[in-house]
């Protein structure tokens, strides 16, 4: 298990949430409990892989505060799918840190791990990206369609 290691929520904003590609592939059945939720930051929906990336902002970042069953039973393969390789690691795509996260439905808030996207590229030519302003990369999904 890459470190840090401490059982935690999970904060997911993207193909990790209820009814994207990774949420099937990694968290059904894994799920102790799954609510709307909300973290400070910037989103960005990145053109050419068909995700999303979240950075530093003021703005609202929208998705959903996941407790798992079992922690160590599925990080790794959370880890895996964000390419986070471990803290500060030259490869990461995302770092795991941890950030306040607001319980929309309960309106206190928690800690939670959240993937950071690491590389310095959004916006490149390498990779275009449409900034999310009103956070919700689950609505930009469904407005595409």
């Amino acid at each position: 298990m890459r470190k840090p290691t401490a059982p935690k929520k999970m904060f997911v904003y993207g193909t990790l949430m209820r009814g994207f590609y990774n949420y099937d592939k990694a968290l059904v059945g894994q799920e102790k409990s799954m609510v709307p939720a909300r973290t400070r930051g910037r989103v960005w929906h990145m053109v050419d892989r068909g995700y999303p990336a979240i950075k530093e902002g003021e703005g609202w970042v929208y998705g959903e505060l996941v407790e798992l069953k079992d922690f160590a039973a599925v990080i790794d393969q959370m880890d895996d799918i964000e390419g986070y390789h471990g803290p500060d690691d030259p490869r990461n795509e995302y770092a795991r840190i941890l950030l306040p996260v607001e319980n929309l439905e309960t309106g206190k808030m928690e800690e939670a791990y959240v993937y950071y996207y690491v590389p310095d590229d959004l916006g490149s030519s390498e990779n275009p990206v449409v900034e999310l302003t009103h956070g919700s990369w689950r609505t930009y999904m469904e407005e595409k369609k």
